[in-house]
């Protein structure tokens, strides 16, 4: 059963339900529901990233890559050997912390990538560019 705790008639439906199970004393598994995120959330993310990739001459895959290993918070470790988190597997807080990382990164390099407001704004001319570009910085689209 989903609760959503900021709801009262939930939060009482969920007490209610904790504390019939703490008097049976029951084995229990608790979750926490992520928030999950919008497509239009990742369609910015790709456009922050093709941006950054048409800028230095990568490839969708090879600036993906390159942004992921420079921000630590993307990267995790097991059995001693460095791994990539999946953007796929993000919530929307995750989401937008990378989105505002690869902004901030990609205005160190030089490259001031528009805030998703300004690329609603300007969404018809920056699509364009992209596509006017994409050619020419072998960008390939990925499923991720």
């Amino acid at each position: 059963m989903k609760y959503d705790l900021s709801n009262s008639s939930d939060l009482n439906a969920f007490n209610f339900k904790v504390k019939y199970l703490i008097d049976k004393q029951s084995k229990v598994s608790l979750t926490s529901v992520k928030m999950s995120r919008s497509i239009k959330h990742n369609a910015y993310l790709h456009v922050c990233i093709t941006l950054f990739a048409i800028e230095f001459g990568y490839t969708l895959n090879e600036a993906k890559t390159l942004l992921k290993r420079d921000c630590s918070f993307m990267l995790y470790e097991k059995n001693n050997i460095k791994f990539l988190k999946q953007t796929s597997k993000m919530d929307s807080k995750e989401l937008a912390e990378f989105i505002d990382w690869i902004r901030n990164y990609a205005g160190e390099q030089g490259l001031y990538i528009p805030t998703a407001e300004e690329y609603l704004d300007n969404k018809f001319n920056i699509d364009r560019e992209i596509a006017n570009n994409k050619t020419f910085c072998n960008i390939v689209e990925t499923n991720e």
